[in-house]
């Protein structure tokens, strides 16, 4: 073989591997900053769970109703928070004291039972948080929300959140 032929091929394989990395550099480039689908639909997960600018959109609700919503979101939101905790640490209480050496049933029986009670009291803040909505909404409002709730409902299921990269 003489050497321009070698030269040849070498120059081909060199513009080959030229070619192979300057293309595996652009779809690393495309993959990490080139996000052109379809943006997400919420930008992060406060704004996702913000159901109040949903309902001024859709309820034509005043900034007083919608501000009015928000604390009331905010305050059954924290009360939420507390009884899933209890709710919570009663649930590890119970799995402990069910598959303990020696399981005390009655013991199993009360902490399925406050488990129970925590629940209940837990439906009790919607109850309430519906009851004052309904005191904040107009008529018409009520109306159009009455028809938006299963929507709203389907709108937060966790299998419909919005997928966060790391």
């Amino acid at each position: 073989m003489d050497i321009f032929a070698q030269k040849k091929i070498l120059t081909r394989i060199i513009i080959l591997l030229l070619v192979l990395n300057i293309g595996t550099m652009g779809l690393y480039l495309y993959k990490e900053f080139g996000h052109f689908d379809k943006p997400e639909l919420f930008p992060n997960q406060k704004e996702f769970r913000d159901v109040s600018s949903i309902l001024k959109k859709e309820l034509n609700l005043t900034t007083e109703q919608t501000e009015q919503i928000k604390r009331l979101r905010e305050n059954v939101f924290e009360k939420e928070k507390e009884l899933t905790e209890v709710i919570r640490a009663e649930r590890d209480s119970m799995n402990v004291a069910m598959f303990n050496k020696n399981t005390n049933e009655d013991e199993v029986k009360v902490l399925a039972n406050r488990i129970s009670t925590n629940e209940y009291k837990m439906e009790m803040i919607r109850l309430e948080q519906s009851k004052q909505l309904k005191t904040i909404c107009t008529a018409e409002q009520l109306e159009k929300f009455e028809k938006l709730v299963l929507e709203i409902r389907d709108y937060f299921r966790p299998d419909n959140q919005p997928k966060i990269n790391k």
